[in-house]
């Protein structure tokens, strides 16, 4: 079996090598399928990263999350943990951990009553996930056990198998541009 590290490696190759075009077009039926989804309709806190290098676009559910009046909070890496701030508009962030943009806000989401958009590197069709390799994703979800989650990826981050380890929390949902995996 492939090994997380080399997963990592090819699936984050082949994601740069989309165009902007495709990386915007793919997005946006990502963001349809998401947005009419019962999770997002029903949830009154939108958790959601903000896309990095060719992730999943994600200001568009931002933006419809706000226009729907739910309350956005996107997340901000303190010294090993991760915790979510609201947000009212993307002025609101700057560069932080690894040039991501985070809040710039102070004001901690703390409802239990939210879902949560995880991003990921690499998938298996069992939703198990590959991060980044910190574990801020699955530290952030042992301890919000409460909220619900939909992964969003691009067709080419899915792989036939995905080294789980007890530490790894695999998303409810796993929505990509062309399938729904539950």
């Amino acid at each position: 079996m492939e090994s997380k590290k080399d997963i990592r490696r090819r699936v984050l190759d082949a994601r740069k090598s989309i165009t902007d075009e495709e990386w915007e077009e793919k997005s946006h039926r990502i963001f349809e399928k998401v947005v009419t989804h019962p999770f997002f309709l029903e949830a009154e806190t939108i958790y959601c990263y903000i896309d990095y290098q060719k992730e999943v676009g994600v200001r568009e559910i931002i933006k419809e999350a706000w226009k729907l009046g739910k309350n956005v909070a996107v997340p901000k890496v303190e010294g090993m943990d991760m915790k979510f701030y609201y947000i009212q508009d993307l002025s609101e962030l700057q560069c932080g951990y690894r040039e991501i943009l985070e809040p710039t806000t102070d004001r901690v989401a703390e409802t239990e009553d939210g879902l949560v958009i995880v991003p990921g590197v690499a998938f298996d069709g069992d939703r198990n996930r590959i991060g980044y390799g910190k574990g801020f994703y699955d530290g952030y979800l042992k301890q919000h056990l409460q909220l619900k989650t939909i992964a969003v990826a691009f067709k080419l981050q899915i792989v036939e198998t995905v080294p789980a380890d007890a530490d790894d929390v695999r998303p409810e949902i796993l929505i990509t541009e062309e399938q729904i995996y539950v």
